[in-house]
């Protein structure tokens, strides 16, 4: 072996050490116990073939064991095999600090409470639907509590012929309601908050998803793609996910999520930070570096973007709303954002539709706000989740008020309702932060002086008939101070003093007179008179 071999064997042995020293400190440093559940049901017995929930979990689980998962899967189960799995992980999971269930397969809503269906599954009497499926809330209870962070992701809204099936055998006297897609599920969690819940849908509620023409389908390939992003949460991991999907579909797919996290979870870890060294450095530790982002595999790590996390942050309320208000104000705050594309496509695919349509299929629908006749907004016109959805520095970060002059612009409509913020010069300081809490309280809105989307989108309507009167006072007002402080000057640069009344005109009168009487004497005086 020569000399120039055994310098690249040690140089080799030496790096190999470091990474595995590396990766066994940052096994070390996180701790953390992180478990998952993953089904895909596909061959079914009485229902649709589905190609691709098999693959869609074997994809998914391969995703998470490359995240330091422990994964318990299963391939196209019946009820005893699932009911057994899902025991099976309750028990591991208990003492976990991060859990994860992702089901793909067929799915159904009844009533309101959501099925998943074994592949042995026949819907044929109305008593099958709890003997012969999985109730999605047992699922939740499969979950470890605060301070843990559980997720479920659901690729289950295709479309489901057993739905059919189960509803054409319902007796005429039984009021049950099959619908397509999946219903929402509230995320609320007890505990101290610090843990928490996020259920993850691959559309809109009550929508229908696609199997997709590919090995995966497309909500679980962008999953695949976006959530073993180091240094990218799962919020914004799942934001992502919804612009490829929608993209990918033609607006024809919009997954999305609730959440009541009282943390920030990374799947892949937080990006690493990045070591301020100076090229010299950079060129002595590693002489051929800058190749490093031309080889495989190796990327820079970038930091943070806080405008995008802003954006992204408001993004995912607008898109979760999907209406076409929600979508223009998003425009309004972020007119060049990479989402507008979409934003507009799918405003377009809204105004094409049937108002009737649109009010039964847009979850913000019990949320819009039509521009009042007063200015005391009908309570009964508010959902309780906007009431009961707190403000906070965050959500009103989100709205970017900083841009644009919309800070002066709230300011104004706030006057226009009547809670006067004591001026408007665009700093949201305490008396903005009292009208704004005075305004909460007048709709029922918990008080915290902040805004979210929902509650500055109803404060824009509601003020949106008086505000064009607010702004021609204001114009009025400044024009009149401007005129009033306005200078008159003479030719020479002199400044002409101002007429100050009648006393300061007669006082000036007198000392003319006395001057030339005085001016008189003195001639008299000199002329012998």
């Amino acid at each position: 072996m020569t000399i120039r071999m055994m310098r690249r064997l040690a140089a080799f042995s030496g790096l190999f050490m470091a990474a595995l020293l590396l990766q066994a400190t940052a096994s070390a440093a996180t701790g953390d116990k992180r478990i998952a559940l993953v089904i895909g049901n596909s061959a079914y017995q009485h229902a649709t073939h589905l190609p691709n929930p098999r693959n869609d979990a074997a994809a998914f689980a391969q995703t998470l064991r490359g995240s330091d998962f422990e994964v318990i899967e299963g391939i196209d189960l019946p009820k005893q095999k699932m009911e057994e799995l899902i025991d099976q992980f309750t028990e591991r999971a208990y003492d976990a600090q991060v859990a994860l269930i992702f089901y793909a397969g067929h799915g159904m809503q009844v009533d309101g409470n959501n099925y998943l269906i074994p592949v042995d599954a026949e819907l044929t009497s109305a008593a099958q639907l709890r003997t012969r499926t999985v109730q999605m809330d047992s699922l939740i209870k499969a979950l470890p509590i605060d301070p843990a962070i559980g997720i479920i992701l659901i690729d289950a809204c295709r479309d489901n012929p057993l739905a059919r099936s189960f509803a054409a055998s319902l007796p005429p006297t039984r009021s049950a309601t099959v619908n397509s897609g999946l219903a929402a599920i509230q995320t609320t969690t007890a505990g101290d908050g610090t843990g928490g819940l996020l259920i993850g849908y691959a559309t809109d509620p009550g929508a229908v998803a696609l199997d997709g023409d590919g090995q995966n389908s497309p909500y679980t390939s962008a999953l695949v793609r976006h959530l073993a992003t180091p240094g990218v949460n799962v919020q914004s991991a799942l934001t992502r996910v919804r612009g490829d999907v929608v993209s990918a579909t033609g607006g024809r797919q919009r997954p999305w999520f609730n959440a009541s996290l009282g943390r920030e979870v990374f799947l892949a870890g937080e990006a690493a930070p990045v070591p301020a060294v100076g090229a010299t450095e950079v060129s002595a530790l590693a002489p051929n570096a800058g190749a490093a982002s031309m080889q495989p595999g190796v990327a820079a790590v970038q930091p943070v973007d806080k405008d995008w996390e802003v954006e992204t942050r408001m993004w995912d309320q607008v898109s979760k709303a999907n209406s076409v208000e929600h979508y223009r104000l998003f425009i309004e705050q972020f007119p060049k954002s990479r989402f507008r594309p979409l934003a507009e496509l799918n405003m377009k695919g809204l105004e094409s539709r049937p108002s009737n349509e649109v009010a039964a299929l847009s979850p913000a629908a019990a949320s819009t706000v039509a521009p009042p006749t007063e200015r005391a907004l009908p309570t009964a016109a508010l959902t309780e989740a906007i009431r009961s959805t707190p403000g906070n520095v965050a959500t009103e970060e989100a709205l970017n008020l900083k841009r644009g002059g919309l800070a002066r612009d709230l300011q104004l409509r706030l006057v226009s309702l009547g809670y006067d913020p004591k001026g408007s010069d665009g700093q949201l300081g305490k008396n903005t932060r009292s009208a704004i809490i005075a305004w909460q309280a007048s709709l029922g809105i918990i008080q915290t002086g902040y805004l979210t989307l929902d509650q500055y989108y109803v404060l824009k309507q509601q003020s949106e008939p008086f505000i064009a009167a607010i702004y021609e006072k204001q114009q009025a007002r400044n024009e009149e101070q401007a005129t009033t402080s306005r200078v008159v000057r003479q030719p020479e640069g002199r400044v002409k003093p101002k007429n100050k009344g009648n006393g300061d005109n007669a006082a000036d009168t007198f000392g003319k007179v006395m001057l030339g009487v005085g001016a008189a004497v003195l001639t008299c005086k000199i002329a012998g008179c």
